[in-house]
């Protein structure tokens, strides 16, 4: 009787474990792209990853970024997942400094209720980039996008911006982002 006790609750901690550790996997696993698989695809040598990052171009807004000494490539988060997120990719070239012909662009986007709503404090536009999108190696679209950073509940972030299409034209690059390519 006894043995069979003792092999009921082992067996009963043992699932427990398991279930325990199959959760953790599940809440803390985030998917990233292969540095190989993505350098095949974008045709680019010695990319370095730098994370997350939220856009709006390609298929779902979970993307994920790498760089190289000119270039910021963003790919789908889960690339290896199913052929409907391989194949398309964002690059955005080194910014271009500002000109005197971008201000009223500027002020447009100081201007915009999306921007201003309250929680974003110490909004600066510091530069011009042009961005591209690539479906099946063919270039979809191209884009100048407006490199802005902010300030939201003491923590700074960079976004690159699309200036007439806030809502649907950004990639948002957190902290690690805004430390990494403020001076991109």
């Amino acid at each position: 009787m006894k043995k069979r006790l003792f092999i009921f609750f082992s067996s009963l901690i043992a699932l427990i474990t398991t279930g325990y550790l199959i959760f953790l996997f599940m809440f803390y696993y985030e998917p990233t792209p292969s540095k190989d698989n993505v350098e095949e695809m974008v045709s680019a040598k010695d990319l370095a990853e730098f994370g997350e990052v939220e856009g709006s171009y390609l298929l779902t807004p979970r993307n994920y970024g790498f760089y190289n000494k000119d270039s910021i490539y963003i790919v789908e988060q889960y690339l290896e997942k199913s052929e409907e997120y391989d194949q398309q990719y964002v690059l955005i070239e080194e910014g271009l400094e500002l000109t005197e012909d971008d201000k009223q662009t500027i002020n447009q986007l100081h201007a915009k209720d999306e921007l201003q709503a309250g929680y974003v404090d110490d909004l600066k536009v510091i530069s011009k980039h042009r961005m591209s999108v690539y479906k099946n190696n063919e270039k979809v679209e191209e884009n100048w996008l407006f490199k802005i950073t902010y300030k939201n509940d003491e923590d700074y972030f960079l976004t690159f911006i699309h200036s007439e299409n806030i809502k649907e034209g950004k990639f948002n690059f957190f902290t690690e982002g805004y430390e990494q390519f403020l001076q991109f």
